[in-house]
């Protein structure tokens, strides 16, 4: 038999998928026939894109496409161009274990490229990307925390906890007509780039908005025929409404992702103005928390019976909180032999960095790759790529232990040409961080009984002599005695002797 402990359900979260796997992309990549033939190869890039993620039938199926874009001079003038091919993907996740609400993440990081000429009109592509999959799902935990048995006695500890009390996702389509207000023709797109920043938080009633905006970043031909090229920058603001607002929630931990996009470059007739189509997919997850105190039983037994006690551990989170810094990042990179008389691009690929803690500060660390196109006294369009090293750090308001989440992103590159051919770079970096402490304590979960088999009432009195540091809890354990006749029969009000003493123990 087992006696019937009071429950407590708490809401939190668990991985149910945590991984990462490596994509193939190889493919013949031909020219169509409105591309000029390739002269040089200034820079080829691997873009995954998203699609779709579903859940069904205890797995995760992603699905997507992998963007590669050939960055060329063509063999007429050695003017710059462009030539994007896609090619589709598939990757399929066992679950650990069923979910019935969760929140999927994923991201992607291009590993490598290889891009080898066969002729001036077919290149071969030999790459890979990481594709990393995350599903947290949202489960309750029973916490054990008091008992309405007479005999039973039991030991209880408090803890300060997060409850979970908001989680959704949504996908958010948007779309937005991109005027590009220049005195140069927009010819064609060489490359783009597209990223998403949340700005504020409001919450009214059971709805919480978010404003966000996005910057579309745009190195365009403007004219075919010399193969002039302009950048173009076009930041707009978004809002997503989300109807799971609690009023008790403390700490939001809110994720947006840009998913894919497509571009469609049109022109107005009226306006004469060229027009770029913007189609977006932007993934927005919530998970808010509440703080609360718990009381969990840590120990039991019983004054009549022997007892059997079933034992689990739990770890809740008992502190959370996100992190919105930026910092500037500078470098000094050198251009090469070559005299460079201005900069057509520069750009960055995926940063990524290690985020950890250390004596209460937290640290990024990382690598951003610095691509540059560029034109030397000559006329000549070269690329380079450098490494920036990326290193800061954070002195943290309360002792935090450990980072559950790590982003970040370049949101601007300066630069300044200097005499000796070098370049005095300037990167503006966000990171966003979820930083948390976990508390985890071992809880009695069943307390099992044998009504045959009753604690022997010889020897009712015991005169104990107990040494200094000796737990009062474990004594009375021993002998199956009340702890409150215990304590209150010798005056004990510690729970650790701080001295040698006698005590009187009553049985049962």
């Amino acid at each position: 038999m087992d006696y019937i402990l009071k429950n407590r359900e708490l809401n939190t979260s668990e991985k149910i998928l945590d991984t990462v796997s490596q994509q193939p992309v190889d493919m013949d990549f031909i020219l169509p026939d409105y591309c000029a033939d390739i002269e040089k190869i200034l820079k080829c890039s691997l873009t995954p894109k998203i699609y779709t993620r579903n859940l069904s039938g205890g797995q995760l199926r992603v699905e997507g496409a992998s963007l590669i874009r050939v960055i060329y001079c063509d063999s007429n003038r050695g003017a710059i161009r462009c030539c994007e091919q896609t090619m589709p993907f598939s990757a399929t996740f066992p679950l650990n274990s069923e979910a019935t609400d969760h929140i999927i993440l994923t991201h992607t990081k291009s590993e490598y490229i290889n891009c080898r000429a066969l002729t001036s009109r077919r290149l071969t592509i030999h790459g890979a990307f990481s594709l990393f999959a995350k599903v947290i799902a949202e489960k309750s935990c029973s916490v054990c925390s008091d008992s309405s048995y007479d005999d039973l006695q039991i030991k209880t500890h408090s803890e300060d906890i997060c409850e979970l009390c908001e989680f959704a996702q949504e996908l958010v389509n948007i779309s937005e007509a991109v005027s590009v207000r220049t005195d140069k023709n927009l010819e064609s797109i060489v490359r783009s780039e597209l990223n998403a920043l949340l700005t504020d938080v409001s919450v009214t009633g059971e709805k919480i908005t978010l404003k966000g905006e996005m910057t579309l970043r745009l190195l365009y031909i403007c004219d075919v025929a010399t193969g002039e090229t302009d950048r173009f920058v076009y930041v707009f603001p978004f809002t997503q409404t989300l109807s799971t607002a609690n009023p008790d929630t403390t700490v939001r931990d809110i994720r947006i992702q840009v998913l894919s996009y497509e571009l469609l470059l049109r022109n107005e007739l009226v306006t004469e103005e060229p027009v770029v189509n913007l189609e977006a997919k932007l993934s927005v997850s919530l998970m808010g928390y509440k703080s609360d105190r718990i009381t969990y039983i840590a120990d039991a037994y019983s004054t009549c019976n022997c007892t059997d006690l079933s034992f689990e551990n739990a770890k809740i989170i008992s502190d959370i909180e996100t992190l919105t810094t930026s910092s500037a990042v500078k470098s000094s990179l050198s251009l090469g032999d070559k005299n460079i008389s201005r900069i057509l691009d520069i750009f960055t690929e995926e940063c990524y960095v290690n985020s950890f803690i250390k004596d209460t500060t937290l640290h990024h660390t990382g690598n951003v790759n610095v691509c540059i196109l560029a034109c030397t006294d000559e006329g000549e369009i070269i690329s380079l790529e450098r490494q920036v090293e990326v290193h800061t750090e954070e002195s943290l308001q309360k002792p935090y232990t450990d980072v559950t989440d790590s982003s970040c992103m370049v949101t601007s590159v300066s630069f300044r040409l200097s005499d000796d051919n070098s370049m005095e770079l300037r990167l503006d970096v966000r990171f966003c961080t979820v930083v948390c402490n976990l508390c985890s304590f071992r809880q009695v979960t069943q307390v099992l009984y044998d009504d045959k088999d009753p604690v022997s009432k010889n020897c009712p009195l015991t005169l104990y002599y107990a040494h200094k540091g000796e737990c009062v809890w474990d004594i009375a354990k021993r002998y199956h005695a009340h702890m409150d006749n215990l304590c209150s029969e010798n005056s004990v009000s510690e729970e650790t002797l701080s001295d040698d003493r006698m005590l009187l123990v009553i049985r049962g």
